[in-house]
């Protein structure tokens, strides 16, 4: 019983030895002189999970990929300064980040100075009107007076509800005459301040800066007029364009880097300042036979898998030139039609 089990055992072996060797000869399709040669049952295609695309002329670009954060445009930065002197009695815009529409409040000041202008105004209205000769002067007195107050940024509305009221007041506030978001605040409630002192930053966010790092060996990629594309990492497949607005002459201190900013849009404000950003710079722009480059085999030489039309496949040699992260170019070995394996 011991040695028919063992005589049947190496049959099976003897068996499966002669399968292996039919299914090489199978796959090898022609022997040893077609070994750069292979044929796929269609079941084995689809086992393999053989994806196939075609070689075609078409454009490519070298690409190089910075990483970058964007920031404010510091050339669309409002500062807003005080136009009287007094005591910053109230602030209605507290918070960094807060949007700030065009006339919308911004503080109110308790100001002598402001009150003895409107004192003025007022004097010089009730003279004007008690006038009986020379009321041509007494006229531009109002005039001159109105304007005063115009050049301290009272509104129209302000003063003509002075003119009505007749009731004057050291306390006034101020109205933002442009609409941004506010940047820095430098100011407190009770502070005092002089004619000029810095209170409000306003950036507009209708543009941004991207702020990215080159090393000193990717400098001349600048030099080459590359197209600037952005595609910001909160929004992932959505590239936009970009213009350099700013590439520093020199290298940062102690290091091998550059700084460059590259403007982009947000008239829709989707994005904010603090966002990581990727920046792909395309340059060597040509038109060439391109294939995807998961389709290259880099071994000793640099080989590709051809679909033949007997639905064959075979190995291809082949030289490359540009190439970026999704495509090649194909100087010899291919030609434009020529179906080629791209995963398998």
């Amino acid at each position: 019983m011991k040695r028919d089990t063992i005589y049947i055992t190496l049959l099976i072996l003897a068996l499966s030895a002669s399968c292996e060797k039919k299914q090489e000869q199978a796959h090898e399709g022609h022997g040893e002189e077609h070994e750069a040669m292979l044929s796929l049952a269609e079941q084995e295609r689809i086992v393999a999970n053989i994806q196939i695309d075609t070689a075609q002329v078409k454009t490519i670009f070298e690409e190089t990929t910075l990483i970058g954060t964007a920031a404010v445009d510091e050339r669309n930065i409002n500062l807003v300064s005080s136009r009287v002197k007094g005591r910053i009695d109230k602030l209605f815009v507290r918070n960094p980040g807060t949007f700030v529409k065009t006339r919308d409040p911004l503080y109110s000041i308790y100001s002598e100075e402001l009150l003895s202008y409107e004192n003025e105004y007022l004097l010089a209205i009730d003279e004007n009107r008690k006038a009986t000769t020379q009321k041509e002067i007494t006229q531009r007195m109002v005039d001159a007076s109105r304007r005063r107050l115009e050049l301290w940024t009272l509104t129209e509305k302000q003063i003509n509800e002075l003119e009505k009221t007749k009731s004057i007041s050291p306390l006034i506030t101020f109205y933002s005459n442009r609409s941004g978001y506010l940047s820095d605040l430098l100011v407190r409630e009770g502070e005092y301040v002089e004619i000029g002192s810095p209170m409000f930053r306003l950036a507009d966010l209708s543009s941004l800066w991207i702020e990215a790092q080159l090393y000193s060996s990717e400098i001349n990629y600048l030099r080459q007029s590359p197209t600037l594309e952005v595609e910001f990492e909160a929004f992932p497949g959505e590239r936009i364009k970009g213009e350099i607005v700013y590439d520093n002459p020199r290298l940062e201190d102690n290091t091998k880097i550059n700084l460059v900013r590259i403007k982009v849009d947000n008239q829709k404000g989707n994005y904010k300042p603090g966002l990581m950003a990727y920046v792909y710079l395309k340059r060597n722009r040509k038109e060439t036979l391109v294939i995807p480059k998961s389709a290259l085999l880099l071994e000793n030489n640099v080989i590709v898998w051809v679909e033949t039309s007997d639905g064959m496949f075979e190995q291809h040699m082949v030289d490359i030139g540009i190439q970026n992260k999704r495509e090649v170019e194909i100087l010899s070995g291919l030609s434009p039609g020529d179906k080629i394996v791209t995963r398998g």
